[in-house]
């Protein structure tokens, strides 16, 4: 074998004693430990072009940075060769296709090499830091899927089911279920696929947003100590966006109930403390379900108490809350939230104006500003692709549409009937721009045939409506039916909604017997 090449890798380099340029050196050493040390482990001992133009970036031309580091190697006594072919003798390759590489070192040349740092032979830990290189990295494992599949289909189905109001599964005539399994059945599905902590906790989230819904509040609070605890399995979730829906639905449970005081010390504490207090601000979802539930909790404030100067100002802080809470739903683009703050932005207007807390705006002005507010939301809902009139946008407009009409309790039934209700062809024809989805007009002919046809939704099994919206369905089908004289149909729905408001909680109980007392007479049971 030919005599070592002794090579002193600190700066300045030298080759046999003489200094040498650095860039014809550094391919050099590369070639001989790819030679030496990567072609052991497997590879093909050779440096590809390609590496040469990112690790001299500022090399003009590859044909003279490589002729030059050639007439060195022959200058050095190396003989290193070029192409596809590493056992080819470098003595008959073809010049003119050098530049085109790979480049690689005979085995024997390789051999040759010997490197050094200050004088001690270099290791292989030497080599790579001298050619700025990192240690192959061991073979890594297949790749891993999002799976299983089934998890992600069962999710998004509840998801979807849950954004419909399909909240459990459909029975058909012989008491069966349907295709669908509904919103609680679907994320129970999902949790038993899940394959992970993550993939468990949106699972368990979903359900405790279905038995909210579902009013059943036991079963939510229940469903939350269980999302807690798989939190804590793994610690905080990455942006702790789950645990601040933990914190939000908790405190919705606390809303329903209708403890203010609970649900704006839940909320507060969330603003208050770290990281949570930065998920709200930062994270457009967390920040769209707090101010949007603060709102309603200010809104509740703004309707209740005796100093006016405390509700002005609490109706102010509400429509505050609403205006953030619609900005961050169309951040995240979500026509869903988006629809639901316009519902409530619309109620909110009507219901301050009823209450005189929005300065001297004449009862027409203001209705037909929440009046647009609820059509605009109706329109977002058929935008987002749900299904059928909203129950919460339908008893708003039915609620406004009537005004203050009766603002006592009625003499008769033909007093009761002299009211006269915005129908909803007017309220259409005074909002030409807003169309459904598909074109067709948001409303239908009557109030009387919209209450009606969501009820039977319930009755047949298409929708389930929480407590309060059946309660308020009930109310607002009673007193339209009323309106056009038919009695019977409007006791039956007043007796089912005083069914059904036993288990509200006081206030909204009150609100219902209320609004009861003032039909006329003739529609009450002795």
């Amino acid at each position: 074998m030919t005599a070592p090449l002794q090579i002193e890798l600190t700066a300045p380099q030298t080759v046999d004693g003489r200094r040498v340029p650095y860039q014809s050196l550094w391919l050099l050493v590369r070639m001989a430990h790819a030679r030496r040390h990567e072609a052991a482990a497997g590879g093909d001992g050779m440096v590809r072009p390609a590496e040469l133009r990112r690790q001299f970036t500022d090399a003009r031309s590859l044909r003279m940075f490589v002729s030059r580091a050639f007439r060195d190697f022959a200058a050095w006594g190396v003989r290193a060769g070029w192409g596809e072919d590493g056992n080819a003798d470098p003595r008959f390759l073809n010049q003119d296709r050098r530049s085109q590489g790979p480049f690689w070192l005979p085995p024997d040349e390789a051999m040759r090499i010997d490197c050094r740092v200050q004088g001690a032979p270099a290791g292989e830990a030497d080599l790579l830091a001298f050619l700025g290189l990192k240690r192959a990295a061991p073979a890594a494992p297949a790749a891993a899927l999002p799976m299983p599949a089934d998890y992600w289909m069962a999710l998004a189905g509840a998801q979807q089911d849950l954004r419909q109001g399909r909240l459990l599964a459909a029975l058909d005539d012989h008491g069966r279920a349907g295709r669908s399994m509904g919103a609680l059945g679907g994320y129970k599905e999902a949790f038993g696929l899940a394959g992970n902590r993550l993939q468990r906790a949106l699972a368990v989230l979903g359900e405790a947003q279905v038995w909210r819904r579902l009013d059943d509040l036991d079963a939510a609070r229940k469903t939350l100590v269980q999302l807690r605890r798989v939190l804590r399995e793994g610690g905080a979730d990455e942006g702790g966006y789950l645990d601040a829906m933990e914190q939000v639905l908790t405190a919705w449970c606390a809303y329903a109930q209708r403890d203010l005081v609970l649900t704006e010390g839940l909320l507060a504490a969330m603003r208050q403390a770290e990281p949570r207090a930065a998920v709200v601000r930062h994270h457009p979802r967390i920040r769209f379900e707090w101010h949007n539930l603060m709102a309603l909790v200010r809104r509740a404030h703004a309707l209740e108490g005796d100093d006016r100067d405390d509700r002005r100002r609490a109706a102010h802080e509400s429509m505050g809350h609403f205006a953030t809470a619609l900005d961050a739903a169309f951040e995240f683009g979500s026509f869903d939230a988006a629809q639901q703050v316009a519902a409530n932005i619309g109620m909110a207007a009507w219901l301050f104006a009823c209450e005189g807390l929005v300065g001297d705006r004449a009862m027409p002005a203001a209705r037909a500003e929440a009046l647009r507010w609820l059509l605009t939301s109706e329109w977002l809902c058929q935008c987002a692709g749900l299904s059928g009139q909203t129950a919460w946008n339908a008893i708003y407009l039915m609620r406004v549409a009537r005004g203050d009409a009766p603002a006592r309790a009625a003499a008769s039934l033909a007093e009761f009937r002299s009211a006269k209700p915005l129908q909803p062809a007017d309220i259409l024809a005074g909002a030409a721009y807003l169309h459904g989805a598909n074109g067709s007009p948001l409303l239908p002919a009557s109030w009387r045939a919209l209450a009606e046809r969501l009820l039977a939704r319930e009755r047949q099994g298409e929708a389930r409506y929480s407590l309060l919206q059946a309660c308020g369905l009930r109310l607002e089908h009673a007193w339209y039916a009323a309106h056009e004289g038919d009695a019977d149909a409007a006791r039956r729905s007043l007796d089912d909604m005083h069914a059904a408001a036993r288990q509200l909680p006081p206030s909204d109980r009150a609100f219902f017997m209320q609004a009861a007392a003032l039909l006329p007479p003739e529609l009450r049971r002795e």
